[in-house]
């Protein structure tokens, strides 16, 4: 009894001295009570005058005998109130002890340090039963009756487990009919490529302007023929390498000559924003309607039937 009585006086006298340091201080540190027991949080909060500047950070360094840094279990961002700076603290002590918290640097965005007042602290055991019969009994736990919604995440995970399954049968169904449906109406190179020539011209991407768009156009049609017709990787070469790949094909130097100039002009056009001459448009389709026309003639694939109708009137 002495000597809770002989702490408590303590307390009390060094409570006096640090309001009397508080009141030089330049950031005031606040606790709403100077006793805690160990192991409950301690809340303390800092206010600094905004006419002094605006807090940058803090430095720990002066509570680490007293308060080690990692014992510091939180604390908030600075924020405005009114006339100051506030943040708060929130900290742990395990040791019984009387503690006299060092004044705490505080650093500013203009450079310059300010100081909380120091704080006194009485940490005392936190209270336990001498005798485990002092305890209260242990309640039971109280269960609740089993309603359906207890497992409502078990039948919306089989749901969706099912609707899943579904989803991913109906994707491979639908694949397996796409490619057989490809299989029994694939279109002969030639006449896919003189449809896609016959579109291209219903675009008018030359009228309004899309040049580059209209030759990239253009040569993939080709490019894309030339790969299906004669087994080339056409459509990933460049001008120079797909030219080199024909040579080996059945290609009179007439049309070869004709498939250069063509696809060389069209590069121009896609990578030099080079356009070509008014007249050279008209001419383009119609080159690339009898390269179509007489390499898949020439060919003994038989796919090769040239289409009767043309395109480019």
């Amino acid at each position: 009894m002495k000597k809770e009585v002989a702490k408590a006086i303590a307390a009390k006298l060094l409570i006096l001295c640090c309001l009397a340091f508080q009141a030089q201080a330049q950031v005031e540190l606040r606790v709403d009570s100077n006793h805690v027991e160990t192991g409950n949080p301690f809340v303390l909060q800092l206010r600094i005058p905004a006419a002094l500047g605006i807090p940058d950070s803090l430095n720990f360094e002066a509570w680490d005998i007293m308060l080690p840094r990692q014992n510091v279990v939180s604390q908030t961002e600075w924020h405005k109130e009114g006339h100051f700076f506030s943040k708060t603290l929130t900290a742990l002590f395990f040791k019984e002890d009387s503690l006299q918290i060092q004044a705490l640097p505080i650093a500013l965005h203009n450079g310059d340090t300010v100081y909380s007042n120091p704080l006194f602290i009485l940490v005392t055991a936190t209270p336990a039963p001498e005798d485990l019969n002092d305890m209260a009994p242990i309640k039971d736990i109280h269960r609740e009756p089993s309603q359906w919604t207890d497992y409502l995440p078990w039948i919306l995970g089989v749901l969706l487990a099912l609707a899943l399954l579904a989803a991913v049968y109906w994707i491979a169904k639908r694949k397996k009919n796409a490619t057989m449906n490809s299989r029994s109406i694939e279109i002969p190179p030639q006449e896919l490529a003189l449809k896609k020539l016959s579109i291209l011209i219903q675009k008018e991407l030359i009228v309004n302007g899309f040049v580059k768009e209209h030759y990239a156009e253009l040569t993939f049609i080709l490019r894309e023929y030339l790969e299906k017709m004669f087994g080339i990787p056409a459509l990933e070469s460049t001008t120079e390498e797909t030219l080199g790949y024909l040579k080996k094909q059945n290609i009179s130097d007439s049309l070869s000559k004709q498939l250069q100039a063509l696809m060389e002009q069209a590069d121009l056009a896609k990578f030099a924003k080079i356009i070509p001459a008014e007249s050279f448009h008209a001419a383009a389709l119609e080159m690339s309607r009898k390269i179509i026309l007489e390499t898949s003639a020439e060919t003994d694939s038989p796919n090769t039937q040239s289409s009767a109708n043309p395109i480019i009137s």
